[in-house]
């Protein structure tokens, strides 16, 4: 019997259709994947809206969603050598493929008319292609649950300058500064300090619960005199800009960091950045570092070794048929709700 798949696919002119898709045999050397859940990410919204930050540049139109976890449903015998892997076993999906044409990204680089098309997330099964890396996951949990292994697998690469005992201080209490927190401390962070606006009340809280040792609502009071007075004038040892939208977070950035400090560049900001004085870095000695790495393996291990409290940061979570409502979340335009994250069941 032919098996098909329900897929959210953007057009890129921020408007979606649902539709319906075959789903091919795996190609040797790759896979079948049932998806069973799908975290949503800022880079989502960019998606939508036609732009995408990949060094391939995305593909319209096609099925978003790149944070997957699944059971494979069919492999062939290439796969299952390389990968380790069985059908039936539950996976975490690293969201790069290497082609021959380079590096691609599940969620973003790949048009729904291309193959099979169902190479995203946001669909109830995905195709693995040669050069794709799983890494198996725990399966007492729920799978929305484990969805939080991609942005913690880029937040164990955003706090690679993080010393024992370090202060350090988050900019952005979205998705990825919940996962950054949490890594932070798994890093040796002593103390833990997150920023955010006055709309971010429910997130600020959230990360308190999570793990953070103070938040700083810099709307409501100035964050310079605030980490003044929580540092005891040292200032952070590690900035890191998890925010995304605004590239006013990475000037406060310069200033929130200590003399000889680092600031972690990640969030995407959308837009350039007006103000920024170079002289900073060679005065002051700040180290600037790209918040670009991915580690999906030591994500999937902490996840795996119980080290990740991934309940207290699921948020929210969405059947296939609630998209529009969880996009709307996501998006920060559900009247008087917020959340510190979302995710999309498929199974």
């Amino acid at each position: 019997m032919t098996t098909t798949s329900r897929a959210i696919v953007f057009r890129g002119d921020e408007t979606w259709e649902l539709r319906e898709l075959k789903v091919p045999d795996p190609q040797p050397g790759g896979a079948v994947l049932r998806v069973e859940a799908t975290g949503l990410c800022h880079s989502d919204i960019d998606h939508f809206r036609g732009h995408v930050h990949t060094s391939w540049g995305g593909a319209f139109p096609s099925i978003a969603g790149h944070e997957i976890v699944g059971r494979i449903h069919r492999i062939s015998a290439a796969a299952e050598r390389e990968w380790g892997v069985s059908e039936g076993d539950r996976v975490a999906v690293c969201e790069l493929v290497v082609t021959a044409d380079g590096y691609r990204i599940y969620g973003h680089d790949f048009a729904v008319d291309e193959g099979s098309g169902l190479y995203g997330g946001f669909a109830e099964y995905l195709e693995l292609l040669p050069g794709s890396r799983v890494y198996p996951l725990r399966t007492d949990r729920p799978a929305d649950e484990l969805t939080v292994f991609e942005p913690l697998s880029c937040a164990v690469t955003w706090v690679a300058p993080v010393q024992q005992d370090d202060i350090v201080v988050i900019e952005g209490p979205g998705h990825m500064g919940m996962a950054t927190i949490v890594a932070a401390r798994a890093a040796g962070a002593s103390r833990i300090i997150v920023t955010g606006t006055a709309a971010d009340e429910f997130r600020l809280r959230n990360a308190r619960a999570i793990g953070a040792d103070a938040t700083i609502d810099v709307s409501a009071e100035d964050p310079l005199d605030r980490i003044r007075e929580l540092t005891g004038g040292k200032m952070a040892d590690v900035v890191i800009d998890a925010a995304a939208g605004n590239p006013v977070t990475v000037n406060l950035a310069m200033d929130l960091v200590r003399k000889g400090g680092h600031v972690v560049i990640a969030g995407m900001k959308d837009r350039p950045l007006e103000g920024f004085h170079s002289d900073w870095i060679p005065t002051r000695r700040i180290t600037l570092h790209p918040g670009a790495g991915l580690d999906t393996k030591t994500a999937a291990e902490l996840i795996n070794d119980d080290k990740i409290p991934t309940a207290a940061m699921l948020g929210d979570s969405f059947a296939l048929e609630e998209f529009e409502q969880a996009f709307e979340l996501l998006t920060r335009k559900a009247t008087g709700r917020d959340s510190i994250r979302v995710a999309l069941r498929l199974a």
